[in-house]
């Protein structure tokens, strides 16, 4: 599948480099022994899949191993899936949602799990584009929006005659052709320098690039209405869109069955197991331990020169008192946004600062909705969606259906699970700090326009709802990392240095080559296991 849609993007040259950028690192065993680590201490900072994923690796080696994470109920950090129903039905994704047939690392652990999966769809031509009060079907040649849509934009001749498809293809996707494959290769490397072509790319914001491709202001304004999220990152760094389009992310994408939730409770699984299935070739008793800390909060870092420790201080849920524990090394995992509290001493690397006080977090909103009837699929008003997803330029920015056959959900009643809307940046902000009663009636007046429905006709078919808004959520606060731009150039490089002489790791999407997916965190923290396990050799 992906050299399919390389070869559709003419690039077929790239899948080995693709191949090699997004797979796991070399197994840790094949770095250092039991007998090289066993009951060396590691204390590692947040529960989601890059702490879960580095603990993982860790414990084939007999790490002592504690993992501090500050929800209590919740591990696998920014992977949320709602159930609305005991039986867990009836679900919804407020974090991850679709994982790209590229993404190698992913891919490891979900083999590895044994855990099922079935294409997300993403397109889907009965799905809605309403834009300036117009419906129109997302017809794939973009018929429908060159005739109804078109008309309210101040377009140039030439494009007005050219389908919005190809002129983002123009205006985004073309540049990486005119990039030699030696050099586009290192878009997904995380380098200590960078070729000047990429470090000129990385000084351009998305909105620059299209300006620089002579779009004019109208099909700039168009095309962040179609493509939303494209415009919600309209002042992010063009190089983060080349990255994603280097390794076609947008083909091919999948979900797994019964919710994201089952990957990091696979984790969860395996560590507290005391004979997981899972490790080939370990005995048990090399094994090492792991403790998952739920509802433990680190609030300070200290390197302690004389004992050649580390110090994470720590609270408890809903508790002022402070406790302490040393660590011979650390993995912090979460995101800057949120270590951008803790307290650190001695202060780490100039740079390595100024990156937790710099780099931008994009900001995002998701609201479900549970219906007792899947209107989106009854054709009462000629709906018939199955999947995909309707765009706008309301502040909902897009509506996303669930991707399953109607016929294997009779049993339950035709009720469905619609994420009514899912936005990011300003939007998500706006919508998503409103109460919550207002922003339930916002959303629902607005999935009412985009699907052409009678006014309050939801009133009666959404009977519960499930909003969030990362940036508020305690020790994430923001969506996922994504680069201003020179950010790339900046810090990429910087962010996943470790700290203390050796002694702190890091490892999260942020550290990665891949903001945003779980590809990120989890080959971070696998590539943060190896690092330990490293220097642990060489001493």
């Amino acid at each position: 599948m992906l050299k399919i849609a390389l070869k559709q993007a003419n690039r077929i040259e790239d899948f080995n480099s693709v191949v090699s950028s997004l797979s796991p690192p070399k197994d840790i065993t094949t770095i250092a022994s039991s007998t090289d680590c066993k009951d060396i201490k590691i204390g590692i900072i947040g529960a989601g899949l890059a702490g879960l994923s580095s603990a993982f690796e860790l414990r084939k080696l007999g790490f002592d191993i504690t993992i501090f994470e500050t929800k209590k109920q919740h591990i696998g950090g920014r992977i949320h899936t709602h159930y609305f129903d005991k039986n867990k039905n009836l679900y919804g994704e407020l974090g991850a949602m679709r994982i790209p047939v590229s993404h190698e690392t992913t891919w490891h652990y979900i083999d590895l799990f044994n855990l099922q999966t079935i294409p997300f769809v993403q397109t889907n031509e009965n799905a809605f584009i309403y834009i300036r009060n117009k419906r129109v079907r997302n017809d794939s040649k973009g018929k429908n929006v060159m005739k109804e849509i078109y008309p309210e934009f101040n377009l140039t001749p030439a494009e007005k005659n050219t389908s919005w498809q190809k002129l983002i293809d123009y205006a985004l996707g073309d540049n990486l052709l005119k990039i030699n494959p030696s050099i586009r290769k290192e878009l997904l490397h995380i380098k200590k320098q960078y070729p000047i072509l990429i470090q000129s790319l990385d000084s351009l914001s998305i909105r620059d690039n299209l300006k620089k491709m002579n779009l004019s202001e109208g099909a700039i304004e168009l095309i962040s209405c179609i493509v939303p999220f494209l415009g919600a990152f309209y002042n992010n760094s063009y190089l983060e869109n080349l990255q994603e389009d280097y390794s076609v992310d947008y083909a091919y994408r999948y979900q797994i069955v019964g919710g994201f939730n089952n990957l990091p409770l696979a984790f969860y699984n395996s560590l507290n197991s005391k004979d997981p299935k899972e490790y080939t070739n370990i005995e048990k008793k090399n094994l090492g331990k792991v403790t998952l800390e739920n509802g433990k909060t680190v609030t300070s870092i200290f390197e302690n020169r004389k004992t050649n420790k580390v110090i994470l201080e720590y609270k408890c849920e809903n508790s002022l008192e402070k406790f302490s524990k040393d660590f011979d090394y650390i993995i912090c995992t979460i995101p800057l946004s949120s270590l951008r509290n803790i307290n650190i001493y001695p202060m780490f690397s100039t740079q390595k600062m100024q990156a937790i006080k710099e780099v931008n977090y994009s900001s995002s909103q998701k609201t479900l909705f549970l219906c007792n009837e899947r209107f989106w699929e009854k054709g009462l008003y000629d709906e018939k969606i199955f999947g995909g997803g309707s765009s706008t330029d309301l502040s909902i920015q897009t509506i996303w259906y669930p991707s399953y056959d109607i016929k294997s959900s009779n049993k339950y009643n035709n009720s469905g699970v619609l994420l009514a809307s899912y936005n990011l940046g300003q939007d998500a902000i706006r919508l998503g700090n409103l109460n919550d009663k207002i922003r339930f009636e916002t959303i629902k007046r607005q999935v009412e326009m985009v699907h052409g429905l009678p006014n309050k006709y939801l009133d009666s078919v959404v009977t519960d709802f499930k909003t969030i808004t990362w940036d508020n959520v305690q020790g994430i606060l923001g969506a996922f990392c994504y680069f201003t731009p020179n950010q790339h150039t900046l810090f990429s490089y910087v962010m996943s240095k470790p700290e203390y002489n050796n002694k702190v790791y890091f490892a999260g999407e942020h550290t990665s080559n891949k903001h945003g997916w779980i590809q990120g965190a989890v080959n971070s923290g696998m590539n943060a296991a190896n690092s330990i396990a490293e220097y642990c050799k060489k001493i």
